[in-house]
């Protein structure tokens, strides 16, 4: 009986949105349902593809890597951040091309609006909030070289 209810409630949860296997877990202990409960729910899922990390992981990537502010370092720890596997992940980014450089100019050229001051300041602060989003020291230097030293 806890079994039907507890994978009920992750077909719900699944309905609102793609979940992780480690998140749908968190929410069942949440509900106080026994680990052999979880386990067989866990298998359920998997077994009928309802949860699959490495699917999860491409589309939540191949989403996010088009935004800007979105690096390849940033998508890498929320998606730790959501219990999937370091190296499921590291298989997964070296498998796919992402451009930090396009995302990091158009955040940059975003951000830059919104500055006030001299170019000395504003190269200081896009590249501490350029480092923050977690685009590399070089990407953050060819960003702001593009941006502040165009004539």
């Amino acid at each position: 009986m806890d079994f039907n209810k507890a994978y009920n409630y992750c077909i719900r949860l699944l309905s609102i949105g793609d979940r992780t296997s480690y998140q749908i877990v968190q929410k069942l202990k949440q509900k106080n349902y026994s680990d052999d409960v979880i386990d067989e729910t866990i298998s359920k899922l998997k077994d009928y593809g309802y949860i699959n990390d490495v699917k999860y992981a491409e589309r939540w990537i191949e989403d996010k890597s088009s935004q800007p502010g979105m690096s390849k370092k940033s998508m890498y720890y929320k998606l730790i951040q959501k219990g999937l596997d370091k190296e499921l992940l590291n298989n997964i980014f070296n498998e796919i091309s992402i451009n930090d450089y396009d995302t990091a100019l158009a955040s940059a050229q975003k951000k830059l609006k919104s500055l006030k001051g001299d170019s000395k300041t504003n190269k200081v602060k896009l590249f501490s909030y350029l480092a923050g989003k977690g685009y590399s020291a070089d990407t953050c230097n060819k960003v702001i070289v593009e941006l502040l030293y165009e004539d």
